[in-house]
């Protein structure tokens, strides 16, 4: 069986070797950079299942770097999960909201950290049973096609008017929830149950930053989501 492949950018050196001896002791193959550049480069030509990503970098920042990946359709979906020293709400919010699937503060625990790394794996390929299909298309077993929104399931492609919408693995997945959920309200909780999983360490304000940063690259389809202000989000159907 191929081992998951986890890249850690991390400057500091202690951090980056304690990091990778526990990945490595739980059976993952790890690759590490010590730098934006580095990483970017390593990633030309390889796609890990998962990043791990410091934002105080030198050269480029973490900040940049989570920018490129998200715009290179090649790698946009790997999950990211930010490891910085950088703890306030406000970083944490900017984080999120330039498309990492995770924060985790430093110092932290390493069991936080595997908790966080096996969710975000755990999540990365998302079911689909119990989503509506439109079935007059040819091969529609492969897509959900929902008024100008069409998901190609198989590749996990997402489509507005036609033209490809890159999400994260944590807003697709926010994405598929709703729409299984049939027209149901569900409650930021529920989205954290179904969406994210409860062994991760997330509040209303992470979802609420995920679903307006999904709302945004939805564009024209983006009424297709709906706050129910004082309960939660629904998919209108």
């Amino acid at each position: 069986m191929t081992k998951e492949q986890i890249l850690v950018i991390e400057d500091e050196k202690d951090i980056l070797s304690m990091v990778r001896l526990r990945l490595e002791s739980r059976g993952f193959e790890v690759f590490t950079a010590e730098s934006g550049e580095l990483a970017l480069q390593w990633m030309s030509e390889h796609k890990p299942d998962l990043i791990l990503l410091d934002l105080m970098l030198p050269g480029i920042s973490g900040l940049e770097v989570l920018k490129q990946i998200r715009t290179n359709q090649d790698i946009a979906k790997i999950p990211i999960l930010i490891v910085s020293a950088l703890g306030e709400e406000s970083d944490v919010v900017v984080g999120l909201e330039r498309g990492a699937d995770d924060y985790l503060s430093k110092p932290f625990s390493m069991s936080i950290l595997m908790a966080r790394v096996n969710a975000l794996l755990r999540r990365s390929k998302p079911e689909t049973e119990n989503i509506p299909i439109n079935e007059k298309k040819e091969n529609s077993e492969d897509f959900i096609i929902l008024g100008s929104l069409r998901i190609d399931i198989k590749r996990y492609h997402v489509f507005v008017e036609n033209k490809p919408v890159t999400l994260t693995s944590t807003e697709y997945r926010l994405l598929l929830t709703l729409i299984a959920s049939k027209g149901r309200v569900l409650t930021r909780n529920q989205l954290i149950d179904e969406a994210i999983g409860n062994d991760s360490i997330v509040t209303d304000r992470t979802i609420d930053v995920h679903l307006t940063s999904l709302r945004s690259k939805l564009g024209s389809a983006r009424n297709l989501i709906e706050t129910v202000r004082g309960v939660g989000y629904r998919f209108r159907l």
